[in-house]
């Protein structure tokens, strides 16, 4: 499938109507010019932190900046949300539609549009203490483990988890509770995703679940996760759906789609301004919403580019086809937004196929050294992404040396890559909002301490998070990275994903109030 459209400066790109209503928040951008020693005198907990001068900066290839309109303020991005469907049940009994009168439409109040009836949860799983004991909290997490190259992800996502855990409960667990951790596979599909999490809800008893992998397979079980009121934590994909509208219950952990192909789109923009790029996306939602990233992007920047657009369906693994296509089109840069598989497959076909030495921009889901492993280090060299976070190669970070110790004994030969080290922060954080949820833990004084997170520092985060009720995203800061193969040693070239130009911050939340922290706070393992 192909799309091509032209945009000139102040042109504004075609918006896709979504089936949820997009209440973007007004975004502005500030620029952390991180001091180092600062981040290092930082605790790992709920610690606040005075934050040096920041000013918009986007990275460009001459090392220099462009100031202007990264992430501009933006407001009205709103697409009309459709209407309820009607719903009519019919019974014998007449006193029925007494009832009918109130429960019909179903749903929360807010759903119903105001004046309607909360649905009070029901059945296994559902109470404020579900998989809390004197002894254990249960949690759960629902990634790919077997039966699809998605494993290559989600093995070493659950490794670092656990390892986190288990260090955590060899030190005391969290205020006397060790935490029983249980990994469910997904097999990044949606049938086997719904059969894995009513199985952790139902019968194993999760108190909450964390980290979720795969936008159709989260598809598949987020609703019945806010039905049942189970914390749906920190899900790992970037879609947009996670957090608009918001969900008291369910928590994203990645920059969305939209905002990330917008930085990316700036980064084009600035260096690549009055040539042709070429945008392969997946044909979903995920590849969508950066396609309209990377647009929004040009449009900040006033960019002069002609675009065209192919599209591959998730299950194609190969898109050598639509690289053909893009360089018969004589694309000058190419900005790809899809799975690992088809990102190694498109870095494939143009350097080795079509011997095409195309300058390559793509999504953060695709900067890990896996991708590098399945494209090859010479064909992914010189490709373009973002991270959010310090990187397992940067062994001389405190927070990164912290947890290749925490690693190396609690999942011994387990290699300490990005993706295990985004495993154990993730896990780092469940137990930062533990903490902060105190001794008597329930389901919503969880979801509370989680809203209340105020300029939290973790081992390994470039910029301290917040986020509050109606920012239910932890993580909004991105480094531009570059691919790097360190040939020293030309019989063992060395990949990394190295940092380049300034660290970019859209905080959503920015006047928060660190929390009282609850008594024996500072006891605790972290």
């Amino acid at each position: 499938m192909t799309e091509t459209v032209t945009l000139g400066a102040g042109a504004t790109p075609a918006r896709r109507q979504s089936n949820v209503a997009r209440r973007l928040p007004t975004v502005s951008v500030a620029v952390a010019e991180m001091a180092g020693d600062k981040m290092r005198e930082a605790d790992h907990g709920m610690s606040v932190f005075c934050p040096c001068a920041f000013e918009p900066a986007i990275a460009c290839e001459d090392g220099g900046s462009n100031r202007v309109g990264i992430l501009a303020e933006e407001k009205g991005r709103v697409a009309e949300m459709p209407g309820r469907k009607a719903f009519a049940l019919v019974f014998l009994a007449g006193l029925v539609l007494a009832v009918l009168a109130v429960t019909a439409c179903g749903g929360t109040e807010e759903e119903a549009g105001g004046g309607g009836q909360t649905a009070i949860p029901s059945g296994p799983g559902v109470g404020e203490t579900v998989g809390v004991t004197d002894a254990s909290i249960t949690i759960g997490t629902l990634l790919p483990i077997s039966n699809t190259v998605a494993a290559a992800w989600g093995v070493p996502l659950s490794q670092g988890m656990k390892a986190y855990y288990d260090y955590i409960n060899d030190n005391g667990g969290i205020y006397g509770r060790k935490i029983d951790f249980i990994i469910g596979d997904s097999q990044y599909a949606g049938p086997v995703a719904s059969e894995t999490i009513r199985k952790m809800v139902e019968q194993d008893g999760i108190f909450l679940l964390q980290g979720s992998l795969g936008t159709e397979a989260h598809m598949a079980v987020y609703k019945y996760l806010e039905e049942k009121g189970i914390p749906d934590m920190y899900i790992l994909t970037g879609n947009t759906i996670w957090t608009d509208p918001i969900a008291h219950s369910r928590f994203a952990w990645l920059v969305d789609y939209i905002d990330e192909g917008r930085l990316l789109g700036q980064y084009i923009a600035k260096n690549f301004d009055g040539k042709k790029l070429g945008i392969l996306a997946q044909n979903d939602d995920f590849g969508k919403e950066g396609e309209e990233g990377l647009k929004l992007g040009l449009e900040d920047a006033g960019a002069n580019m002609e675009i065209t657009t192919q599209y591959y369906d998730a299950t194609q693994t190969d898109v050598t086809a639509q690289i053909q296509r893009l360089k018969a089109d004589n694309v000058d840069v190419i900005g790809y937004y899809g799975m690992p598989a088809q990102a190694a497959s498109g870095l494939k076909a143009a350097r080795e196929t079509l011997n095409w030495d195309v300058p390559i921009v793509i999504s953060g889901v695709d900067a890990v050294e896996a991708v590098a492993r399945l494209a090859g280090y010479d064909n992914i060299e010189g490709a373009v992404s973002v991270l959010y976070g310090h990187q397992a190669f940067e062994s001389d970070w405190p927070g990164v040396k912290e947890y290749t110790e925490i690693l190396a004994k609690y999942a011994p030969g387990t290699p300490m890559d990005n993706l295990t080290e985004t495993g154990m922060s993730l896990s780092e954080s469940i137990v930062s909002v533990l903490k902060q949820a105190g001794r008597d833990l329930t389901r919503s004084g969880f979801l509370g301490a989680a809203e209340s997170g105020c300029n939290v520092v973790s081992r390994t985060g470039l910029v301290p998070s917040s986020m509050s009720p109606t920012d239910h995203r932890p993580i909004e800061v991105e480094q531009f990275v570059r691919a790097t193969v360190d040939r020293t040693d030309p019989n063992n070239p060395k990949f990394t994903w190295q940092p380049f130009g300034r660290i970019i911050t859209f905080e959503s939340t920015k006047d928060c109030v660190t929390p009282t922290p609850p008594p024996d706070f500072d006891k605790q393992a972290q």
